[in-house]
């Protein structure tokens, strides 16, 4: 089986993004589902936190002009230092802990993601 190796992202870029956490936990899990849940619904663009957290110059570049959901699970915090580390400044963010859902207590299931869901939605 021949493994071709892709050399570019295959993301895209919208002016409104999104972006998650996707941590191990079940928080980052719903951050994921969500922001899968936007981009399925034509809501929001979804994009990889990776391509940032690594550095890839040109994504960083156009992706900071654009208007970005930043979805985190917990108060670690994670998205929003990799944002901040990459020079980000104009975005919007969110912390599912600050609604009220508790890192390693909280069932990953359909009523969590739809509850996420309608609240961030309307964010612009």
């Amino acid at each position: 089986m021949e493994n071709k190796e892709k050399t570019g992202c295959l993301c895209g870029v919208d002016e409104y993004m999104v972006l998650a956490c996707s941590g191990a936990c079940d928080l980052g899990q719903v951050t994921d589902l969500v922001a899968r849940k936007l981009r399925d619904n034509g809501v929001r663009k979804m994009n990889c936190l990776a391509v940032i957290g690594a550095g890839i110059e040109t994504s960083i570049e156009a992706f900071k002009s654009k208007n970005i959901l930043m979805l985190d699970g917990c108060a670690v915090d994670c998205g929003k230092k990799i944002l901040d580390k990459a020079g980000f400044e104009d975005y919007r963010y969110v912390r599912l802990t600050d609604y009220g859902y508790s890192k390693g207590k909280t069932p990953v299931n359909q009523n969590v993601v739809d509850d996420v869901y309608a609240k961030v939605e309307v964010i612009y």
